[in-house]
């Protein structure tokens, strides 16, 4: 933003009524003539002209100023986070299944609801090939996402599968954890060679969490802990709206989603929530639909170009969204409809 003007009209893509707020809050027209001074610099002399006195064109003035202020730090703050969400790296989450072996209530893969399916093993190998191919070059990180994955039966090819078409790109396994200790050797071995780093989200169940990093260090895999779902404010309730009511860039722009490029089928969405719906129109006959421009084919996909576009834009399947999340305790899922959507 070179000028205050065009940093106006940015924040008026949130906010429509920006421009006219100032005027609706002079209560008189030295205040009115005053706010629209910012858009029309001959305000304050034509004002003058009229036979206003200083003082009170002075009072006016401090008083715009002070509500230009408060405006001006919540822009500044807006194109500090947009800027900051563009420069985080870019990366592709391929789902291997949406069922797991916990039960977490409000899961955004919808995982309590999903039936044990797994991507079948050349339907992952088409799509690393030809996003391997289109934009592996700038992608920074490849995920293994699930569900649980470590249930995938072919997981040893999978992660072998992600090397081969992404050479230069940090892969990622994530996990619960859970079934580390039951590892066979060959999935070991796979790790280790395709320079697998296994990326354990640790949660408030009856397991040794420091035992199965232990047996990582052991069998020589690297590992990061990614996050605890015990600790306070760490597990969060994403609430759907069946009216597509909401404010879609809005919800975008506040979502924790964001950049979560999901792979599964033939499609590239944006996040999980969009890519895994169909669990929760099946179980309860909701009818959260996407529309063209929610996806891209993953055979279309030609440059990076449309990666960022998922990750950077609003798509229509946002309007379903709330914009802000609720922090809510861990614990098991019901497999109730209110679990994901507000009626």
């Amino acid at each position: 933003m070179q000028n205050l003007f065009g940093i106006a009209l940015a924040y008026s893509y949130f906010w429509p009524g920006a421009l006219n707020t100032p005027a609706r809050q002079g209560s008189n027209k030295f205040g009115i003539a005053l706010a629209y001074s910012y858009f029309w610099p001959g305000a304050l002399n034509t004002l003058a002209r009229q036979g206003s006195n200083k003082f009170g064109i002075a009072l006016a003035y401090s008083y715009f100023c002070r509500i230009m202020n408060r405006i001006f730090k919540k822009i500044s703050n807006f194109v500090n986070t947009a800027l900051a969400h563009r420069r985080e790296p870019l990366r592709l989450e391929f789902i291997l299944s949406d069922y797991c072996n916990l039960n977490c209530k409000g899961c955004t893969h919808y995982s309590p609801l999903a039936a044990k399916v797994f991507e079948p093993l050349d339907q992952l190998e088409r799509n690393a090939a030809m996003l391997g191919k289109a934009v592996g070059k700038d992608i920074e990180y490849v995920y293994l996402i699930g569900g649980e994955t470590l249930l995938y039966p072919e997981l040893p090819e999978a992660m072998a599968i992600m090397r081969r078409h992404f050479p230069n790109t940090r892969i990622m396994l994530f996990t619960n954890g859970l079934l580390i200790p039951r590892m066979s050797d060959e999935f070991w071995q796979s790790a280790r060679d395709n320079a697998v780093t296994l990326a354990i989200t640790r949660y408030p169940v009856k397991f040794d969490y420091d035992a199965a990093e232990a047996e990582c260090n052991r069998r020589g895999v690297d590992y990061k802990v990614f996050g605890d779902r015990g600790e306070e404010g760490a597990f969060l309730r994403f609430a759907l709206d069946p009216a597509k009511s909401q404010p879609a860039r809005l919800s975008h722009f506040k979502c924790f989603n964001r950049g979560c490029i999901s792979v599964v089928g033939d499609k590239v969405y944006p996040c999980s929530i969009s890519a895994c719906i169909g669990h929760l129109n099946k179980a309860h006959a909701t009818r959260f639909e996407h529309l063209p421009g929610d996806w891209f084919n993953v055979a279309d996909i030609r440059g990076i170009r449309q990666i960022k576009r998922l990750r950077d834009r609003p798509v229509p399947f946002c309007g379903y969204c709330k914009p802000n999340p609720t922090v809510t305790d861990y614990g098991p899922s019901k497999r109730d409809k209110a679990e994901w959507v507000d009626d």
